[in-house]
């Protein structure tokens, strides 16, 4: 039986003008299938429960429902929203998305408000409509990049912080994990399949990891086969891509095991320079293991609070920072 994934803006890249991407350098994993419309009927994820929903006011107006999107480049709002807001409209930028490039209209937004934290400037945001997005619009890494975003799972509530004015160490419940910065996202370069170092990328914008041709070809005999995964991002478009329950890989000083993760050799990848080396978004699907997580960004810290249960275990080990 075919399932369904929402992807968020989804770790797309989001330059106004820019062409499509070329074509990949490595291998894709076994192609993806154009779904055909009665699969649209088939059992969906219920990534509505997986993501959260954060308070957000645009301009004078709202609060509205906002995902924050660790793995957006740009802020983007629903077209119903945009439409009763009467926000003018902006230039037209090219998404590039996990299931392909397109062109998009933007909205001028006067400002962001987000908690207590706020964005004074005006944003050209790419308008979506509301059913593919999954909320009234998403908190992209244009907002994110000066503050830290703090999810707790267990209370289910998700906000944006002030970022620490440094880094801080670890306590005996929480496992810190320091990376590098990437056209704004945190990489985690401290992960590990089968000895082999990966990269990752934390997603807070898609229910489910997805992971490259790279990854692929490093776990296909060592992952168990599931049915097809049915991909649907913000502009609407879906495929149908490969996925594979990975029996195990490391995160610091954590092993997650039999984590269920798509696989497409997209454009976000060829984004981060990350076509040639296993890599992968990880989605709030694995997460939400932890009880808490922390993305610093300024400090490029990220901070898991104990997780549960026999998907997850702690290393013995030294934390390798590289």
């Amino acid at each position: 039986m075919l399932q369904r994934a929402r992807l968020s803006l989804c770790l797309a890249a989001l330059i106004a003008g820019a062409q499509p991407g070329v074509a990949q350098q490595v291998a894709p994993p076994p192609a993806a299938a154009t779904p055909s419309p009665t699969e649209e009927q088939l059992l969906a994820f219920r990534e509505s429960e997986r993501r959260m929903h954060v308070p957000v006011r645009v301009g004078d107006a709202g609060p509205y429902r906002f995902i924050i999107d660790t793995g957006a480049e740009r802020s983007a709002i629903s077209r119903q929203v945009a439409g009763t807001l009467g926000l003018a409209a902006g230039p037209t930028v090219r998404v590039a998305a996990m299931t392909g490039s397109r062109d998009v209209a933007t909205v001028r937004i006067p400002s962001l408000h987000i908690d207590r934290l706020a964005r004074p400037q005006a944003i050209d945001a790419p308008s979506f409509e509301r059913e593919h997005l999954g909320a009234d619009g998403l908190i992209g890494l244009d907002a994110l990049a000066n503050n830290a975003v703090h999810i707790d799972f267990e209370a289910r509530e998700m906000r944006v912080e002030r970022a620490s004015r440094r880094r801080l160490s670890s306590n005996g419940d929480e496992i810190v994990v320091v990376g590098r910065s990437l056209a704004g996202r945190l990489i985690v370069s401290d992960a590990y399949v089968r000895g082999k170092r990966i990269a990752v990328v934390l997603d807070t914008g898609t229910s489910v990891s997805v992971g490259n041709a790279a990854l692929f070809r490093l776990i296909e005999d060592r992952s168990t086969e599931l049915p097809p995964v049915h991909l649907v991002s913000v502009t609407g478009e879906a495929v149908n891509a490969p996925f594979r329950q990975l029996h195990s890989f490391e995160v610091g000083d954590v092993t997650f095991r039999d984590v269920p993760i798509a696989f497409a050799d997209a454009a976000p990848f060829e984004r981060l320079g990350l076509t040639d080396r296993p890599a992968m978004f990880l989605g709030m699907d694995a997460l939400h293991l932890f009880r808490q997580v922390r993305i610093d960004f300024p400090n490029r810290q990220v901070r898991f609070l104990l997780p549960r249960g026999p998907r997850l275990a702690l290393n013995q080990r030294p934390t390798r920072l590289r």
